[in-house]
């Protein structure tokens, strides 16, 4: 996607937000989501403002967040169906960190559930590659 063209969906579903949150949630749509080919205005099924993101090979990417609280989520599903990542970054620091990440895989589920891996049981590099949903 066009980078003036995310930065202008990201500056509207943000504009609600408080300055710092705002711009730092915007920052996080900007990273995660320019690798998409549309990003979109959506909302979920309670009616709270979310952005999707979709790509051609299948990949699928959703942000909900008000702002508020310590972390916004991102969900991230690749071509395998049922497989999803959700990545916690932590809004209260200006890098936004990520706080942990939560794999659901269909083949796990049944026997463990959805796994939460934190940062500092390994490198975030290394969780970051292994979860990167091509």
């Amino acid at each position: 996607m066009d980078q003036e063209r995310l930065a202008a969906v990201a500056r509207t579903y943000t504009a609600s937000m408080t300055s710092i949150r705002g711009r730092r949630v915007n920052r996080l749509i900007m990273r995660r989501m320019a690798g998409y080919e549309h990003v979109l205005p959506a909302a979920t099924a309670d009616g709270a403002p979310a952005l999707l993101a979709l790509s051609a090979d299948g990949r699928a990417a959703l942000c909900h967040s008000d702002g508020r609280g310590p972390s916004a989520d991102l969900v991230a599903c690749g071509p395998t169906p049922g497989v999803t990542v959700t990545s916690a970054h932590d809004l209260t620091k200006d890098s936004l960190p990520v706080l942990s990440w939560t794999v659901r895989h269909p083949g796990l589920l049944d026997v463990a559930g959805p796994l939460t891996i934190v940062p500092g049981e390994a490198e975030q590099e290394e969780i970051e590659a292994a979860l990167r949903l091509r």
